[in-house]
């Protein structure tokens, strides 16, 4: 990012921090996100803060608010991407390949488990929101199953404590 964006989204940043704590809660930034047409419950913004909150105080410095921001403006260059009919909302084949770019070699169950899961109306597509969280659900998965597999095999074995660990840190 540039010097001329970093102050710009440093001012917007401050712009956000309503109470000037230095650090945005999962309310503040939920009321920015709806300003760029990007409606989320809280719990959904509360799930952005905690995959981006380095230091566990569930509220984003400047710099994790940086890597948050980033994340969307890719998520979102991505939907538009592969939105190949340009319909508002990506296919089960869209999703496929644009995950598939993102580095992300799901199996087709896998991909149609995880388009059900984050689509509501059952549509059999995603629309941005949709996408967006199913793609922090990704982000935050892939963390967690990497730190129990430290020699990166591609496969781990968990005791139920441990999924219960692991499921509890993926947002969802």
């Amino acid at each position: 990012m540039s010097s001329s964006s970093d102050q710009q989204l440093r001012q917007w940043f401050d712009s956000i921090d309503t109470d000037k704590s230095g650090h945005l809660s999962a309310k503040e930034l939920q009321r920015a996100l709806a300003l760029g047409n990007l409606e989320f419950t809280i719990t959904d913004v509360d799930a952005m803060v905690r995959a981006f909150d380095t230091n566990g105080t569930r509220t984003l410095a400047f710099d994790e608010f940086q890597r948050l921001h980033n994340f969307l403006v890719n998520v979102q260059q991505s939907f538009h991407t592969f939105d190949k009919d340009r319909s508002g909302r990506l296919s089960t084949d869209e999703v496929n390949s644009a995950l598939k770019q993102a580095g992300f070699a799901l199996d087709a169950p896998a991909v149609a488990a995880m388009i059900e899961k984050f689509d509501p109306d059952n549509s059999k597509n995603l629309a941005l929101d949709e996408y967006i969280r199913s793609c922090l659900f990704l982000q935050t998965a892939a963390r967690s199953f990497a730190a129990f597999d430290p020699n990166k095999t591609g496969n781990v074995t968990l005791s139920f404590s441990q999924l219960c660990y692991v499921c509890s840190h993926i947002s969802c």
